[in-house]
């Protein structure tokens, strides 16, 4: 029988890829029509191990005419799954005449949807039957609901998810020209599955994308043409489970603390370990690692605990994976090569720096796809010098746009637009032709140095290359004309897009925000709800602080309570800055004190909120009591605090608190801070040494000098105030905001002559007076 897993011990990464197996509770009815029919398949047992072997789940994901169903035959040729469709377990079981079937069937003709429960039970009831560990399940799940009760029934997550994305017009082609179509298969009732597609299982797929378990398949082309793309995935997962069967099952090292019992018990370990290693040789039907034939193995009695993380799962393979180097043994590449895949994402760097080390140097400069994998770890963790090395030392880079793509990614993701835009460059200059990923990244660089020229270039060689109409590329182009200031162009390309989806809608929402276009935003959001699509977090928090009405954001925030999202973090945040935006602090507060996760912004937004009162002060102890670790913005909100209420002792206290303790560098709004504060309270001097001594006065802001002589202004003093007005003079020369300031100082000291001095220096520069 199958038995549940209950730790992600090494043995059991041989069939997940070192993925971490999540343990949910059993799923609650949602009522009592549902619990009845679920109740029916309670003999049903969460998904469990057999045989030692965890079973590999696989969601098969796509829209009607993707061609998922004719790469799932090919698969099961290829890999040995065992292929499961929902929809034919259900109809399987309403036509067996069960007690199942008839209630399955009573519930469609009742115009009621067959509870997830049942469905769930069904496929883990055929996986039970199975002899097969391998499981392709097709068109399961549909949403978010059936993903939410898979995983708490069977207690386990897929370990990979296939997702043939296709563009609608080809889908819709596919269907109508298929024999075995529906009777109902029309262009109009299939766009209308497929928005339903959309609404529902893009959810599904952008929740498994951020577990880094979503493979996108492209599947436009002939179907040997898409199983291409599809082949790697299962190579990759067979690659690693050969290495992890082979340093399980193998003696490669172990701990020093060993304990040999009487050699009847070690003769019978070593049967049942001959007898295990030829069954799996059998069934993977593969030739692994050339071993030196080994001496019986001790039985190991203080072994160290399994892993309890996938880190620690990492840890213990690199740690076999030395051992078998130091015992001479050839590594195949594409262990390297899964392992690197793994590493990255895990988002483990360290562990693929040490996995570096171990790469032969030779192997590494003449195998593309390995040092392709490396220099992609590097770059998407910052290390760009590494990076570039790899990329310098790779051979044949100028077939394949993989290693290009990841070094342009890695510069623009950490804010190096310049190098991004001329490496792309370079790469058109070498011959080496841009694809699908090449573009979007290219476009967030030009973003990124708000260059709209550079982004046009871009553009054209978009639609010379024939990706002009692909949905990812276009919506890269849109958030590139926002940011480089081109609202039209971003509106024409969003209105054009043919199949938008909800980070086209998102991002057309941000760019109207962005650009202050309250009302275009408000529409967008209108609209992208009578399409069935729901803003983001981001989109939400960004509409809520940029709409000027507190009705408007008033209501924005009931729609966010019916939708269960208000305590999101982004969200929260946001609707403290709402209320406290227009003086409803008792409204701020309520929303902060019940939040039930806090994070920095949090703490920051409520000090913000407080700015002109003494609480604010209170909240940063509250903040440092909790363990909060506060950040330049905090101590900006805090020092503006002590500036406006004239608390001297406070603002230096807070100023050496954040410099010794939190070791913060002081920036310019810092500096501007205490020279308002000083300034506020007559201490001139001691606010001119700060621009002077606190920091270098030749980097000084026009803000540092601007409030050092609004202080002279109000305290009189002449000096300091000529200081200040003549260093204005030379940063803002056609501020007259600054002439007549110090014409004022001179005037409360009496001095008439040096005001018409100024005066005529107003004159002379054209200002007004």
């Amino acid at each position: 029988m199958w038995r549940k897993v209950t730790a992600t011990s090494f043995s059991s990464l041989k069939s997940s890829i070192f993925f971490k197996r999540l343990h949910l509770q059993q799923a609650t009815k949602h009522n009592a029509a549902s619990a009845s029919a679920v109740s029916r398949f309670a003999t049903v047992a969460p998904l469990q191990e057999k045989d030692g072997r965890c079973p590999f789940i696989t969601f098969v994901l796509g829209g009607p005419g993707s061609g998922k169903g004719t790469q799932c035959i090919k698969i099961v040729e290829t890999f040995g799954f065992k292929h499961l469709s929902a929809g034919d377990l259900l109809r399987r079981e309403m036509v067996s005449n069960s007690e199942y079937g008839s209630m399955i069937l009573n519930t469609i003709k009742e115009g009621r949807i067959v509870p997830s429960e049942v469905t769930v039970k069904l496929i883990l009831k055929e996986m039970e039957s199975s002899d097969n560990h391998k499981f392709l399940i097709d068109g399961f799940p549909r949403s978010e609901e059936n993903r939410i009760a898979f995983e708490k029934i069977s207690g386990a997550e897929p370990d990979v998810v296939l997702f043939f994305d296709c563009p609608e017009d080809v889908m819709v082609k596919r269907v109508l020209s298929r024999n075995q179509g529906r009777i109902d298969d029309n262009i109009d009732t299939i766009k209308k599955r497929l928005k339903v597609f959309e609404a529902l299982n893009l959810p599904v797929i952008d929740y498994y994308a951020k577990k880094g378990k979503v493979h996108r398949i492209n599947a436009v082309g002939t179907v040997d043409e898409i199983f291409e793309q599809v082949r790697p995935v299962f190579k990759a997962c067979e690659a690693v489970t050969r290495m992890i069967i082979t340093t399980t099952l193998r003696p490669l090292s172990f701990p020093p603390r060993l304990c040999i019992l009487s050699k009847k018990k070690e003769k019978s370990d070593n049967k049942s370990r001959t007898r295990k290693l030829s069954k799996w040789q059998t069934e993977t039907n593969h030739n692994i690692f050339s071993f030196p034939k080994s001496k019986s193995t001790p039985l190991l009695i203080n072994r160290q605990p399994n892993p309890q993380t996938k880190s620690q799962a990492l840890e213990q393979v690199l740690n076999d994976l030395e051992a078998s180097l130091e015992k001479g043994i050839t590594i195949e590449p594409e262990i390297y090569a899964s392992l690197l895949e793994t590493c990255y994402r895990f988002q483990s760097i360290h562990h693929g720096i040490r996995l570096h080390r171990l790469i032969p140097t030779t192997l590494l400069h003449r195998n593309v796809g390995i040092s392709s994998k490396l220099l992609r770890l590097y770059a998407s963790f910052g290390y760009m010098d590494e990076a570039h090395d790899l990329f310098d030392q790779m051979p044949k880079r100028d077939e394949y746009a993989f290693p290009w793509n990841s070094l342009i990614s890695g510069y623009a993701q950490a804010g190096l637009y310049h190098d991004a835009i001329a490496l792309y460059f370079q790469m058109v200059e070498e011959g080496v032709e841009p694809d699908l990923f090449t573009f979007p990244r290219v476009l967030k660089a030009c973003g990124g140095i708000r260059s709209v020229e550079v982004g046009e270039e871009v553009h054209r060689h978009v639609v010379r290359s024939g990706f002009a109409s692909d949905r990812f590329v276009l919506n890269a182009l849109l958030d590139m004309y926002s940011k480089c200031g081109d609202i039209v162009m971003a509106r024409k390309i969003f209105e054009k897009m043919p199949n938008k989806d909800s980070i086209s809608w998102n991002s057309m929402l941000a760019a109207y925000i962005h650009h202050g276009l309250e009302v275009d935003a408000i529409n967008t959001f209108h609209r992208m709800l009578l399409k069935g699509y729901e803003p983001d977090s981001v989109s939400i928090s960004k509409i809520l602080t940029g709409v000027s009405s507190l009705i408007l954001g008033a209501q924005i925030h009931g729609w966010v309570i019916r939708r269960g999202i208000e305590w999101n973090l982004s969200v929260a945040n946001s609707l403290i800055r709402v209320y406290s935006n227009h003086g409803k602090l008792d409204k701020a507060r309520w929303i902060f004190n019940v939040m039930p996760e806090k994070d920095v912004v949090s703490w920051n937004t409520i000090i913000s909120a407080h700015c002109k009162r003494r609480e604010a002060l209170d909240y940063f102890n509250q903040m440092e009591h909790a363990g909060v670790k506060p950040d330049k913005v905090t101590f900006v909100s805090l020092l503006s605090a002590c500036a406006y209420l004239g608390l001297v002792k406070d603002g230096e206290r807070l100023f050496a608190l954040m410099c010794e303790k939190y070791k913060i560098e002081p920036i310019m709004e810092h500096y501007g801070c205490m020279v308002n504060l000083c300034g506020r309270v007559g201490m001139i001097e001691k606010a001119y040494s700060i621009i002077v001594n606190g920091m270098d006065s030749e980097n000084a802001s026009p803000t540092l000098w601007g409030a050092l002589l609004y202080a002279c202004f109000l305290h009189g003093d002449v000096t300091i105030g000529e200081i200040a007005a003549n260093k204005l003079f030379d940063l803002e020369p056609d501020n007259e905001h600054n002439f007549v300031l110090l014409m004022k100082i001179y005037e409360k000291a009496g001095k008439s002559e040096d005001m018409e001095r100024v005066r005529l220096m107003m004159v002379e520069r054209g200002l007004d007076y």
